[in-house]
């Protein structure tokens, strides 16, 4: 027997992950709920659970497409969910902001519940019910390939043969380990599409799947919208070259800058300004005036990169 799990992840996040936390307290709650209604009903709530909470195609309620992402099997389905929607959702959340990220949770696991009907044999006439968070995780690791596919994931892994007994650590590349992942997912919709054992129930593979393309699509239209090109100015301007800059700013000043020249244009949400000097934006960033997602572009560069890589000094 063979068990990895990630635990972690060299990427540190800035603000405190609230929508995270909030879903999975929701969804520890109602799980919860569900275990002791489900014993002091002896059995009885679980079949109104599944009619109502769950996402049953033949016979679904306007609101199960939503609910069915905060229900669970059991307490291992649960805690395998939640593992991962922390250790993917809390980051996500923390590089495209909170309000779009509950947004995008939701939409990419409307996008994985529309998946996992298309690929079922039956379609909308499918009784089977489905639910959990997965699809909406699977979104979640979408969006995390695209916005940090060269951070590293720590992985615990215990390995149990016969007599043999094995416990450690590694670290993969994010853009392996999720890759792989999606691959996985992949091949076992296909072995259930060609054994037709997809009617019996079981592991959703088609909304892993759909809600790992949904987070994909979702993050490319956000970064196509997010980072319009600028106009060029209509004079010669100096070209900025990120490293040099970055350079510059960790060397000691010895004396004051005399003179700069304004070549740095901001992108703040759906407004742009500029142009600014480095000064100007570094001081502007010291007192908040400036969110850590705006992106900074100047003449010569092909596309907007992060205003973060212009900080001169780690943010308070």
């Amino acid at each position: 027997m063979f068990i990895a799990i990630p635990v972690g992840m060299n990427y540190r996040t800035e603000r405190l992950p609230v929508v995270t936390f909030t879903l999975i307290g929701i969804n520890t709650l109602v799980w919860l709920v569900s275990a002791i209604c489900l014993l002091s009903t002896e059995g009885e709530s679980l079949v109104w659970e599944l009619h109502h909470l769950w996402l049953v195609p033949a016979s679904c309620t306007w609101y199960a497409p939503i609910t069915h992402m905060f229900v669970h099997a059991g307490s291992l389905h649960l805690a395998g969910n939640m593992i991962f929607l922390f250790l993917f959702g809390a980051c996500v959340e923390d590089i495209i902001g909170r309000l779009r990220f509950a947004a995008f949770y939701l939409l990419g696991g409307l996008m994985a519940a529309f998946f996992y009907i298309l690929l079922s044999p039956e379609h909308f006439q499918s009784t089977l019910p489905m639910g959990g968070a997965s699809g909406a995780i699977g979104a979640c690791m979408g969006m995390y390939l695209l916005l940090r596919a060269d951070a590293d994931i720590e992985i615990k892994y215990f390995l149990w043969l016969f007599v043999y007994i094995r416990a450690g650590g590694f670290e993969i590349p994010a853009w392996v380990a999720i890759i792989f992942w999606f691959v996985c997912q992949l091949v076992s919709a296909a072995l259930e599409l060609l054994l037709g054992s997809g009617h019996e129930g079981g592991v959703a593979f088609g909304a892993h799947i759909g809600g790992f393309l949904g987070g994909l699509a979702l993050i490319g239209i956000y970064r196509r919208g997010s980072h319009p090109r600028a106009e060029e100015p209509a004079k010669p301007r100096l070209i900025i070259d990120p490293a040099a800059l970055a350079a510059a700013v960790r060397a000691p000043l010895t004396s004051p800058v005399t003179s700069e020249t304004p070549t740095i244009f901001l992108h703040d949400g759906s407004q742009q300004t500029g142009p600014f000097t480095l000064t100007d934006v570094q001081a502007r960033l010291q007192r908040g005036e400036i969110s850590r997602e705006a992106s900074y572009w100047s003449e010569g560069m092909a596309d907007w990169q992060s205003v973060m890589d212009l900080a001169g000094q780690p943010l308070e």
